[in-house]
C-alpha cells in the first residue's frame, strides 16, 4: 500500500488547466508556519483528514497569534480559503467551540471561522488585494478551545477552488515548484522503528547496544508515547526477577510519576532523549510521520516518513521494521494479518488537572457545553482527572478517534463549568470557597489509546493460556498486570447513556504480580509479513489477553526483546520465525544479558553467538 503527502507551497496544476493560472494558487500548510504562538500541532489523526494541524489548546483562554511570511509572486485579488471544522458541532453541539479569524497582509478577512460545519472541509474566508513580494498570514485564535486549521489556500484564478480530496494519497497530485519533487532518501538500517513509546524505545535502544544500526521514528516531538508529558500515563507493570534481564533498559527510561497524570517533569521527558542520543547506532527521526510502506514481494522494503513541520518526505530502508505505533499501521499497509473488536472495546483518556488559586478564576460558559450535574462525573480528586475519564467505547477506533479526543474534552470542559458555575460538588473544594479559586491546570490534547488493532503473530495468546498457566518454551516478557478490561461506568452512564464518558475496570486477577507470566516470543512478529515485529498493545493477544499485556513497562520489555531478536535475524541471515525455530537458545542467551551490554558490530554479535551454538 503506496502513500505519500506533499507539503509546502503549492501550485495547483492539476486543477488549473492554463499553466498561468496555475501558478497563481498556493496552499500553506498551518503546521509549518514560522511561528505556532500558543498553537499546537496535533498529529493524531493524519490517516483520516489527511494532515497535521494547528489547533487552539488554551484551555477556555485564547491562545497567541500563529504567523508566517509568504512570498507573493504576483500583486493581485487573492481569493482565501481555509481547511478547518467545527468540532463542537460534529458532536451535535451548536455555537463553535473553536472559533478564529485571519488576516493577509496585516488586514482581517471576513468574519468569524471555523463554525457551522461538522466535517473537514474548504471555508471561504474573504479575498485579500496583495502587492507582489512577501506578505504575513495570522491565525487569531477566539475561544481557547480547540480551534483547528489545517492549510490555507491562495487563488487568483478565476473558478480555481481548493482540492475536495485531501487524504494523504490524495497529495500525491498537488505539485510542487520550488520544493522537492522526490522523496530524500534517509539511509539503510538494520531495523526501522515506527512509534517512540515505551515499546519503540525498548527495541530501538536494545536492538542498537548490539550493533544494529536502528532507525526510531516518532511523530511527535516528544519521546515516551502515552508515557510521555504529553499524555502523562504512568508506567505501569512489575519488573520482577526473571532468568531474562528484559527490565534493565526500562529502569532507564521509566518515569518518576507520583501519580496519574502529574506534573510534566516527573515524566522524564528529558531522561528518554538522553538514553536514546548516546546510542551512535540509533538515527532518530523525531517529528516525523510514517505515512507509508514501500514492499518487497511480502516484505517491507522501505517506510515514508513526512518531517512534520517542514514538509519533507524522506524515505527509510531496512533489513526489519518494528510497528510500535499501537494502532498497527505499519502492520495494515504491509498487508498482516490482523483483528479488530468492532464494538464493546475500550477506549480513549484525556486525563486533566487543576489547581487552587488565592483569587477567584473565571471560567467562561459556552452554548455548547454539557448541562451536567453531579449524577453525570466524579469529582476530580487530588487536583487530577484520572484515566477512567474515557470515551469511545463503540466508536471506530481510527476513523472516528478524533471525534472520541473532541467528546473526551467536551466532557471534561462541561463538567468543570458544573464545577465552576453551577455550583456541582461545591462541598468537595479543599479551599472551602466554592471552587472560586480552582483554575484549570492541564489537559492533554493528545488522547492515550488502549485498544485499536490486534496484529497476528505464530501463537495468539489468550485469557485460557494465562489462567491455565500455559507454558510456551520462548515465554520471554513477564506480564504482572491483571487482566484489566474497561466499560462504561454503570452509574454515570444513566446520566449519559448515548456517549459514555467515565469508565469502569474489570479487573480479573489470573497473575501473581511479583512472578508474572511469561508472554511467548511468537506473540511479537508477524505470522505473514516475514521482516515484521511488534511491540506494544498491537501484538498478537486476545482483547482478554490485552488487558494484562497493555501497560507500558511490560511493552517496553517487549521492546527489548524485539530488538535482541531482530539482532539475531541480522547476525544469522534470518527472519523472526526462524529465530524461534533455529536460534531460539541464541535469543535466550541474548535476553539473559544485561542491559548495558554491548556488541560494537555485528560481526562481533556473531561471535558471540558461535559459542552458544557450539
Amino acid at each position: 500500500m503506496m502513500k505519500t503527502r506533499l507539503i509546502s507551497w503549492i501550485a495547483m496544476a492539476a486543477m488549473a488547466a492554463p499553466a498561468a493560472q496555475a501558478a497563481e494558487s498556493l496552499v500553506i500548510e498551518a503546521e509549518q508556519f514560522a511561528t505556532h504562538g500558543g498553537w499546537q500541532i496535533d498529529t493524531q489523526f493524519i490517516e483520516t483528514m489527511g494532515s497535521p494541524y494547528l489547533i487552539a489548546h488554551g484551555l477556555g483562554n485564547p491562545v497567541a497569534d500563529a504567523s508566517t511570511e509568504v512570498e507573493i509572486a504576483e500583486a493581485g485579488t487573492y481569493k482565501v480559503w481555509v481547511r478547518t471544522m467545527d468540532w463542537s458541532e460534529s458532536l451535535g453541539r451548536e455555537g463553535g467551540a473553536g472559533r478564529f479569524t485571519m488576516s493577509v497582509g496585516g488586514k482581517q478577512l471576513g468574519g468569524e471561522l471555523g463554525k457551522g460545519d461538522s466535517k473537514w472541509h474548504w471555508e471561504e474566508a474573504g479575498t485579500a488585494t496583495l502587492p507582489a513580494g512577501s506578505t504575513t498570514i495570522a491565525l487569531k485564535d477566539l475561544t481557547g478551545f480547540n480551534g483547528r486549521v489545517d492549510a490555507i489556500f491562495l487563488s487568483r484564478g478565476e473558478g480555481v477552488k481548493p482540492p475536495e480530496k485531501c487524504l494523504l494519497e490524495d497529495r500525491i497530485a498537488w505539485k510542487i515548484p520550488g520544493a522537492p519533487g522526490s522523496i530524500e532518501d534517509a539511509g539503510n538500517f538494520d531495523l526501522v522503528v515506527i512509534g517512540g513509546g515505551y515499546g519503540g524505545l525498548g527495541a530501538a535502544i536494545s536492538a542498537a547496544r548490539m550493533g544494529c544500526k536502528v532507525a526510531l521514528v516518532q511523530n511527535r516531538e516528544v519521546l515516551g508515547g502515552n508515557g510521555s508529558s504529553e499524555v502523562r500515563v504512568w508506567a505501569k507493570g512489575n519488573l520482577p526477577p526473571s532468568e531474562f534481564l528484559m527490565a534493565d533498559i526500562v529502569r532507564e527510561i521509566e518515569d518518576q510519576a507520583k501519580a496519574s497524570p502529574a506534573p510534566a517533569e516527573q515524566f522524564v521527558d528529558d531522561k528518554k532523549a538522553q538514553v536514546v542520543a548516546a546510542e551512535k547506532n540509533i538515527t532518530l527521526f523525531l517529528g516525523h510521520h510514517g505515512y507509508g510502506l514501500e514492499m518487497r514481494g511480502k516484505e517491507i522494503a522501505s517506510a515514508k516518513l513526512l518531517e512534520v513541520k517542514t514538509g519533507k518526505l524522506k524515505k527509510v530502508s531496512g533489513t526489519f521494521f518494528a510497528d510500535c505505533t499501537g494502532h498497527a499501521f505499519i502492520g495494515q499497509w504491509a498487508g498482516a494479518d490482523l483483528t479488530m473488536t468492532e464494538k464493546g472495546r475500550m477506549g480513549m483518556s484525556n486525563m486533566w488537572m487543576w489547581k487552587s488559586e488565592a483569587e477567584p478564576q473565571p471560567f467562561r460558559e459556552e452554548p455548547w457545553m454539557l448541562p451536567l450535574d453531579e449524577k453525570g462525573f466524579p469529582y476530580p480528586q487530588r487536583g487530577h482527572a484520572e484515566w477512567f475519564w474515557e470515551s469511545g467505547f463503540n466508536n471506530h477506533p481510527i476513523h472516528e478517534l478524533e471525534k472520541t479526543r473532541d467528546w473526551n474534552l467536551l466532557a471534561s470542559f462541561s463538567a468543570w463549568n458544573a464545577i465552576k458555575n453551577h455550583s456541582a460538588y461545591t462541598a468537595r473544594d479543599p479551599e472551602k470557597k466554592g471552587h472560586s479559586g480552582a483554575k484549570l491546570d492541564w489537559m492533554a490534547y493528545v488522547g492515550g489509546t488502549r485498544e485499536t488493532q490486534q496484529l497476528l503473530g505464530d501463537v495468539i495468546l489468550s485469557d485460557t493460556d494465562i489462567d491455565g498457566k500455559k507454558a510456551f518454551p520462548d515465554g520471554c516478557v513477564l506480564t504482572t498486570w491483571s487482566i484489566d478490561l474497561h466499560v462504561p461506568h454503570p452509574v454515570y452512564t444513566k446520566a449519559n447513556p448515548d456517549r459514555p464518558f467515565i469508565a469502569k475496570a474489570i479487573h480479573r486477577h489470573a497473575i501473581d504480580n511479583k512472578i508474572g507470566y511469561p508472554i511467548p516470543y511468537r506473540c511479537l512478529y508477524s505470522r505473514n509479513v516475514p521482516n515484521l515485529f511488534m511491540a506494544g498493545r498491537n501484538i498478537s493477544v486476545t482483547r482478554e489477553a490485552l488487558g494484562t499485556i497493555r501497560v507500558m513497562k511490560t511493552i517496553g520489555m517487549m521492546g527489548v526483546a524485539v530488538g535482541r531478536a531482530a539482532a539475531i535475524c541480522k547476525a544469522r541471515n534470518c527472519g523472526p520465525r526462524d529465530v524461534y525455530e533455529k536460534h531460539l537458545e541464541e535469543v535466550k542467551h541474548l535476553w539473559r544479558m544485561p542491559g548495558a551490554k554491548r556488541f560494537t558490530s555485528i560481526e562481533e554479535l556473531s561471535k558471540e553467538l558461535d559459542t552458544v551454538a557450539k
